[in-house]
C-alpha cells in the first residue's frame, strides 16, 4: 500500500497545450456547433483547481440543462468481458451468432452491420485497417478494436485537431503500450515517428478527458469511450455542482445539480458519489494523476454519512471506526465509541473482507438470496452505512428495475424502496442535488 500511495502521488507530466484559455473556448464553440445556445450559462475561463475550468456567466438554477454535447472522437471500449459483436456505427447486433459473422467481408477486422457496412463513414476506415492487413480475420480482435477510437483522428477536420491538441493531455508510458497491444494484430503496423507521436498524442488525450459513455440499443447496454471536449473540461469535486447522462453513445447532457450563482466553478465527479474517500482517491490518483482534496475528502465523517465506516474490532465494542485524517492513504482510524486507535493495514484487511465478501455474492446471488444476505449477514460484519453495502443495495435496485415488479412479492418491492430511500437519504447528506444516480434511483432517467 505505502508503494501503491507513493506511485499515485508521483507527479504525472503533460504534454504542451497549443492553444491559450481564449483559444480554446473559441474552438469549442465551433465544435458544438448548432448545438452552443446563441447565450450559453457557460464560459471557459482559467481555473484554481487544474488548468481550465468551465464558469457560470450567470445565475444557474438546479436542475437546469446546461449544455448537450456531440463526441469529437468514439470508439469501442472493447473490453473482453463485454459483448464485442456490436457494429463500430450504429452500435446495433450485426446478425448472426458467431464473431466472424459479425465482422466486415472486405477483411478489415472490424464488425460492422449490412446497413453500415457500404457506408462512406466506413469505407474510409476499412480501406486503412486492409492497408495495415490485420492479423486474425475469423476472431474480433479486442486491442485492434479499441485503437479504433484513436485511429479516427486521422480524418478529424484541421479545426478539431486544434481542438484535440488544446486539451489536456497526461502522459504514461502505459498509454503508449495501447498503441504497442493494436501494432501486434497487423503485418503493417504504421512506424513512422511522426504518426505514432500523433497516435499517442491522442491516446494520452483520450485517457486524460474520455468518458465512457452508455446507452441501451436492441436491448442491451453498449459502452463507448467517448471525448467530450466541454464536458472534458468540468473540473472534478467529490460533491459537484453538475452531473451528466447520455443521450446516446454519442451525446452528453450536462444539468445543473443545485443552483450555481454566477461565477462559480462547474464541477462534476470524476468517481462514483457513493464510493468512501480512500476509494475515490486511489481511483482518482490511479486513472487521472491527482490527489483531491475538497471538503469532503478532508471530513472523515463525509457530512455524516459514514460511508468508510467499519465495525470497531475491540472485543465487546460495536461502535464505528472512520480515518483520523484524510490527507493521505495510509490514515489510522478511531472509533468513535471506545475512542481505541487501529492501524490501517488492519482496518485496510477488514474493509477488503467486507469488499470481497459482498462482490462474490453480487457475483453469484438471485436478488432474493441478496435482498436476504444484506438484511440479514452483512449488519453482522458491515455497518450500514459503508459504501460496499449501498453498492449491494443499488445492485439490487438496478437489478429489479431491470426484470421487472411484476416478479417480486410485495415485501421484496418494500425492501427494495427502504433500500432507495436510505440511498436518497445519504445523497441528500452529501448535498448532492438532483445528480444523475438520484434521478436514476427514481428512474426519471431511462
Amino acid at each position: 500500500m505505502a508503494q501503491m500511495e507513493q506511485q499515485l502521488e508521483q507527479h504525472v507530466p503533460q504534454m504542451a497545450i497549443s492553444a491559450s484559455t481564449q483559444e480554446l473556448a473559441a474552438l469549442i464553440d465551433a465544435h458544438l456547433g448548432a448545438l452552443r445556445s446563441p447565450s450559453p450559462a457557460w464560459r471557459v475561463g482559467d481555473s484554481p483547481i487544474s488548468g481550465r475550468g468551465v464558469f457560470a456567466a450567470r445565475n444557474i438554477e438546479k436542475g437546469e440543462e446546461l449544455f448537450r454535447e456531440h463526441t469529437l472522437l468514439v470508439g469501442p471500449t472493447a473490453h473482453r468481458g463485454r459483448n464485442l459483436r456490436t457494429c463500430i456505427h450504429c452500435y446495433h447486433q450485426p446478425p448472426g451468432e458467431s464473431e466472424e459473422s459479425a465482422l466486415c467481408s472486405a477483411g478489415c477486422g472490424l464488425p460492422v452491420c449490412p446497413d453500415c457496412a457500404p457506408s462512406e463513414r466506413h469505407a474510409v476506415e476499412c480501406q486503412l485497417f486492409r492497408k495495415w492487413q490485420p492479423k486474425h480475420l475469423s476472431i474480433i480482435e479486442p486491442r485492434a478494436l479499441r485503437i479504433l477510437s484513436v485511429v479516427r483522428c486521422f480524418f478529424l477536420s484541421e479545426p478539431q485537431r486544434q481542438l484535440l491538441y488544446a486539451m489536456q493531455a497526461n502522459t504514461d508510458r502505459y498509454y503508449m503500450r495501447e498503441v504497442q497491444r493494436a501494432a501486434e494484430c497487423f503485418e503493417h503496423f504504421p512506424r513512422d515517428p511522426d504518426m505514432l507521436e500523433y497516435f499517442y498524442r491522442t491516446v494520452c488525450a483520450f485517457n486524460t478527458n474520455a468518458f465512457e459513455s452508455r446507452c441501451h440499443i436492441d436491448g442491451q447496454e453498449v459502452v463507448t469511450r467517448a471525448l467530450f471536449p466541454l464536458a472534458g473540461l468540468l473540473n472534478h469535486q467529490c460533491t459537484p455542482n453538475a452531473a451528466h447522462h447520455f443521450e446516446d453513445g454519442e451525446t452528453i447532457v450536462v444539468t445543473a445539480t443545485e443552483r450555481i450563482p454566477a461565477g462559480a466553478e462547474i464541477t462534476m465527479s470524476y468517481t462514483k458519489l457513493l464510493w468512501s474517500t480512500l476509494a475515490r482517491k486511489i481511483f482518482l490518483g490511479m486513472t487521472k494523476h491527482f490527489m483531491c482534496q475538497c471538503p469532503r475528502c478532508q471530513d472523515p465523517t463525509e457530512n455524516g454519512t459514514y460511508l468508510s465506516a467499519l465495525f470497531c474490532r475491540e472485543q465487546g465494542c460495536k461502535g464505528l471506526v472512520i480515518p483520523v485524517q484524510t490527507k493521505t492513504l495510509q490514515p489510522d482510524w478511531r472509533c468513535l465509541s471506545c475512542e481505541n486507535v487501529f492501524p490501517h493495514a488492519k482496518m485496510a484487511r477488514y474493509q477488503d473482507f467486507a469488499l470481497n465478501t459482498i462482490n462474490n455474492r453480487i457475483n453469484t446471488c438471485s436478488v432474493r438470496d441478496m435482498i436476504h444476505f444484506i438484511n440479514e449477514l452483512c449488519p453482522r460484519f458491515c455497518p450500514p452505512s459503508n459504501y460496499v453495502l449501498i453498492e449491494a443495495k443499488l445492485n439490487v435496485i438496478w437489478r429489479m428495475t431491470r426484470i421487472g415488479a411484476e416478479e417480486y412479492t410485495p415485501e421484496e418491492l418494500a425492501h427494495k424502496d427502504r433500500y432507495r430511500e436510505e440511498i436518497l437519504a445519504i445523497l441528500h447528506k452529501l448535498g448532492a442535488g438532483e445528480c444523475t444516480l438520484k434521478k436514476l434511483i427514481n428512474e426519471e432517467i431511462q
